[in-house]
């Protein structure tokens, strides 16, 4: 990790007011509050944010990036989310209750971002009414999007599961690992590689074709049984 000067994130500052105020206002004086607490950092690709069985530290404001959360369970993981910046990013359960985490955070591009350390975030949290609403509101907004999105993969189809993801995350095709890309929409890398070969295209969906074609280009036919 590398810090950075105030100055060069003055732009992720004024989007981070913008998504705070957006969500739930909040007033001048804690907003200043939380400027003073903000550290600035840039982090290369591949870096973890967070390690499995580690403890969150911080509540996140990606500016700049992608980075791919992975969910640990009996030895095995899957990923469950990629956070495409601007995005608030934090692993909520680990950050209040202080402890080990299931889930990985991990960079899937250089990522710039402003970081706001656990304790004092917290002490303005429960000091400022204004900024324990914009928080509660955030996570029930989140677990709102988390719940649709998991309500749509089990309804829909292996392929239509691949052209949500398309549609969902047109930035992240060409960043991220086809195993990831599997994982992500619940099939084995050998079954992605079929249904990419085997995909039928709408006449509306020429632009989610074009994508397909390009990952197809960088990652090539990928593993086929």
């Amino acid at each position: 990790m590398e810090p950075l000067s105030q100055e060069h994130c003055s732009f992720y500052c004024d989007q981070l007011h913008s998504f705070i105020n957006a969500t739930s206002p909040i007033s001048d004086e804690s907003w200043e509050r939380l400027c003073a607490i903000m550290k600035f950092w840039r982090v290369e690709k591949g870096e973890p944010l967070l390690d499995y069985m580690g403890v969150e530290t911080a509540v996140r404001f990606l500016g700049k990036g992608i980075v791919k959360c992975e969910d640990y369970y009996n030895e095995k993981s899957f990923v469950y989310d990629f956070r495409v910046a601007p995005i608030v990013l934090s692993e909520t359960v680990s950050f209040l209750n202080n402890t080990r985490s299931h889930i990985s955070l991990e960079t899937l591009t250089e990522c710039e971002m402003i970081e706001l350390p656990r304790a004092p975030f917290l002490d303005l949290m429960f000091k400022h009414i204004d900024l324990a609403r914009f928080c509660m509101i955030g996570v029930v907004n989140y677990l709102g999007m988390m719940h649709h999105r998991f309500a749509l993969m089990r309804a829909l189809d292996a392929e239509q599961r691949y052209k949500h993801f398309l549609r969902e995350f047109p930035g992240v095709v060409l960043k991220a690992k086809l195993e990831d890309i599997a994982s992500y929409i619940g099939v084995t890398q050998q079954s992605l590689s079929r249904i990419r070969k085997n995909v039928t295209w709408e006449t509306n969906e020429k632009e989610l074709e074009a994508l397909s074609n390009e990952l197809e280009v960088v990652h090539g036919k990928g593993i086929e049984m």
